[in-house]
């Protein structure tokens, strides 16, 4: 793993490269704060190791520059101090820390820290690609679904075309049967017909519209009764 190890003192710079090293880390140091955050900026570690109090930007600064960055968040800052007291852990912790390793550096602690650091980093990379493969999902049925309601609206207009023309015709050949003279039983026929045929028409009508539009607006849909002499 990358590691940035911001410190302003020579000897703690050395320890920690020298122990990270052999724990088979790449390690990059940098003296003072400023030229830290060029470094992070530049490479973009995902785990620094900073001092408290370094020359031109202490490490709450350098911390709190990191976090204000897009791809802060996916860096694990672990703040190297001398200082103790819950106000100071509280203070660190407002800038982002996410934990500390106190001076003198104890191998054993530091060793246990990083192994947090790791399982931490490993899970937000999970995350990463967890959010991609759904990322990917959903572009894949968003594809297929524009598919199907393309298809549906092929099927809608043929639909449309292949059941409202045969009713248009049984309805105009019914008006002509009435314009002629029939006696009162076909009159009564001709009367039905082109009653049923409007009913009919009417839920072709309806249920085509349904399928056009979003379930959540229905208000279209009447139960009043006037589809009755639709053709009259």
């Amino acid at each position: 793993m990358k590691i940035l190890i911001a410190d302003d003192d020579a000897i703690t710079r050395l320890t920690l490269n020298s122990e990270l090293t052999k724990l088979g880390h790449n390690v990059h140091e940098a003296s003072r704060g400023r030229e830290a955050w060029e470094a992070w900026q530049r490479d973009e570690f995902p785990l620094v190791i900073s001092d408290w109090m370094m020359p031109d930007l202490d490490g709450l600064e350098f911390c709190r520059r990191i976090r204000g960055t897009p791809q802060g968040a996916a860096t694990y800052i672990i703040l190297l101090t001398g200082r103790s007291g819950r106000a100071n852990y509280f203070e660190a912790m407002a800038a982002g820390v996410d934990d500390f390793v106190t001076k003198p550096l104890e191998k054993a602690g530091l060793v246990a820290r990083l192994r947090v650091a790791e399982r931490i980093l490993g899970m937000h990379d999970d995350l990463c690609v967890a959010h991609t493969d759904l990322e990917r999902c959903v572009r894949e049925r968003t594809a297929e679904l524009e598919t199907v309601l393309l298809a549906n609206e092929k099927l809608l207009a043929q639909a449309s075309h292949e059941l409202r023309t045969p009713m248009h015709h049984v309805l105009g050949f019914a008006q002509m049967l009435e314009m002629g003279a029939l006696t009162a039983a076909q009159a009564t026929s001709v009367r039905g017909i082109l009653t049923s045929g409007g009913h009919l028409l009417t839920m072709i009508d309806r249920l085509l519209a349904v399928a056009e539009i979003s379930p959540a607006d229905l208000s279209f849909i009447e139960t009043d009764g006037a589809a009755e002499g639709y053709w009259r």
